[in-house]
Order: C-alpha cells, then sequence, then structure tokens
C-alpha cells in the first residue's frame, strides 16, 4: 500500500465558514432542518386492556381469560382515537413542539403522518397551535398510508 511521501501536506476542502453572532444578529435564530420521530399517544385500546386486567383480576391466580377476552373484544378497535391520557399526552406535546419548532425550524414545518387516527390526533394540538396567528401556512402535513403499525 502507497503511503504519501514525506513532507507532503494532504489536501482537504476548507469547511463553510460559520457565520458569527455578529453576522446573525443577536435575537435572530439559525433555521435548521431536523426530524423528529413521535410515536403516537395513548390510544383508547391502551385503556380497554388496562381495565379488562383490573376488571378481570389479570396477574393473579383468580385471572378470568375467559371474561378478558371477551371484554377485550367487544371494545377494542382496529384504529383507535386517544385515551384521556393520550389526549394529555398530545396536549403536552404540542406545548413542548411548538415552541422549538415555531423559533427553529424552517417554514412551513413539514409533519409526515399515519393515517391512523391516533397518529392524527397525537399531531393535531401541534397543527393548531403552530397555526394560531401565523400568516399563511406554518405547516405542510403528508398523510402516508406506508406508515402504520
Amino acid at each position: 500500500m502507497a503511503s504519501a511521501p514525506k513532507n507532503s501536506t494532504l489536501k482537504h476542502p476548507s469547511p463553510t465558514p460559520r457565520k458569527s453572532s455578529e453576522d446573525i444578529g443577536e435575537k435572530q435564530v439559525c433555521r435548521s432542518i431536523s426530524i423528529r420521530m413521535i410515536r403516537h399517544s395513548e390510544s383508547q385500546n391502551n385503556q380497554v386492556y388496562r381495565d379488562a386486567r383490573r376488571i378481570f383480576k389479570g396477574g393473579t391466580p383468580e385471572f378470568d381469560l375467559q371474561g378478558w377476552i371477551k371484554y377485550v373484544d367487544d371494545r377494542r378497535s382496529a384504529d383507535p382515537g386517544l385515551s384521556a391520557m393520550g389526549e394529555v399526552q398530545a396536549e403536552k406535546l404540542a406545548g413542548y413542539l411548538e415552541p422549538h419548532l415555531r423559533n427553529q425550524a424552517s417554514s412551513p414545518v413539514r409533519f409526515v403522518v399515519s393515517p391512523m387516527k391516533r397518529t392524527l390526533l397525537t399531531i393535531l394540538p401541534t397543527l393548531t397551535r403552530l397555526n394560531e396567528g401565523s400568516e399563511g401556512e406554518a405547516c405542510d402535513v403528508i398523510i402516508n398510508g406506508f406508515y402504520h403499525e
């Protein structure tokens, strides 16, 4: 394997100079592109399973498997909405994301979500907050059927 001759200099491309705080301005923030992967908030099915475990004594010797199965089958949904806890989680997510995305992300903010009801309901509070008081479209939403569980 050949090596570089002694006393030679390897040339590397110079990095693009970053703007200093004087160039940007004291209160201006550099916008950036970032990707955030967010799982949906708690679904109504999680609540069904939690209730079934409590009602039919899951994890105990008195566990009623047949009752548990019937209860879950009667109440579970293929495309559930959010539980009460999931709605709180979605609001907390919006409270976290909205200031970060409004101040740091490129515009419009782009979201790619699955068509599942729980994912749409999870991101809806964030979209609502970002669009409040915005001129034009603050968000661009792509619903992609390839994203699902």
